[in-house]
């Protein structure tokens, strides 16, 4: 088995527009970029808001091998049983002890490689979450030695306390990277130690929006200060995701490069 190990990263996938740019453009990114394993974040997949079983069967199928979650995880309260019921979905390490499902999982690449994916939720303007820190070291005490790579999304408002995990997990996690704030980074780095980095992936979604929702409703709120119903704009689509090579041996990133394909 190669060394080399080619991960892409997709961050919040919103509702349809998100969903139709990866059914068409994914499996060509695959095989284009020789790509082993996909994780994305899907927490706005239903609508933007939460996760379920048709929803995440549909990206399953495109070629997603994980799904992430953040703030929104419960929306979909089917999501509830649906966690409990396949390891291909995790959700914030540092959630309740009493939440379902788990903050990580491993899961095996299309050429055999065992890939470690975790989940943590910020603390900053993000609510009252346990610790991410004590979470992302219980959860690096627990996660099989033999895993070829780690991929940590760290879902969270300031890229300040994104930072702070990346440098947290320095040489012990292959990539850290940051979802929520549905806009792209262009701060890719590889730490001396070989951990890769990024404040955030960006959405996957229309950006003739406000982060994926319709402006009309969104920028009513922000202006007259008054309840809005938000609604996810269903086309137009933008892909944004990160590709990460790794060499398996030493789960160290040997590149990062930033992936955008516009709408048509």
């Amino acid at each position: 088995m190669s060394d080399a190990l080619n991960v892409l990263v997709i961050g919040d996938i919103i509702g349809k527009a998100g969903r139709r740019a990866l059914n068409q453009h994914l499996p060509a990114l695959i095989d284009t970029h020789h790509i082993d394993f996909v994780v994305a974040n899907g927490e706005n997949l239903a609508h933007g808001f939460g996760t379920n079983a048709k929803v995440a069967t549909e990206m399953f199928k495109a070629g997603v091998d994980v799904l992430t979650n953040g703030n929104h995880c419960w929306d979909q309260r089917e999501f509830m049983d649906l966690i409990d019921k396949d390891d291909r979905y995790v959700r914030p390490m540092n959630f309740s002890a009493f939440a379902p499902g788990r903050g990580w999982t491993v899961q095996q690449s299309k050429r055999g490689h065992r890939i470690a994916v975790m989940n943590l939720i910020g603390q900053t303007f993000m609510g009252a979450w346990d610790c991410p820190f004590a979470a992302a070291d219980r959860a690096m005490g627990e996660i099989p030695h033999d895993v070829s790579a780690i991929l940590v999304d760290m879902h969270a408002e300031a890229s300040s306390e994104k930072m702070g995990m990346g440098w947290h997990l320095d040489g012990r996690a292959s990539f850290v990277y940051g979802t929520h704030t549905h806009i792209p980074t262009c701060d890719e780095t590889i730490h001396a130690s070989g951990t890769a980095y990024q404040s955030d992936i960006g959405m996957t979604g229309s950006y003739q929006s406000i982060i994926g929702m319709q402006v009309e409703g969104a920028l009513t709120r922000m202006v007259k200060r008054l309840p809005q119903r938000f609604e996810a704009v269903e086309q137009g689509g933008s892909i944004f995701a990160t590709k990460v090579s790794i060499n398996s041996s030493t789960r160290m990133a040997s590149s990062i490069e930033r992936i955008h394909i516009p709408p048509a």
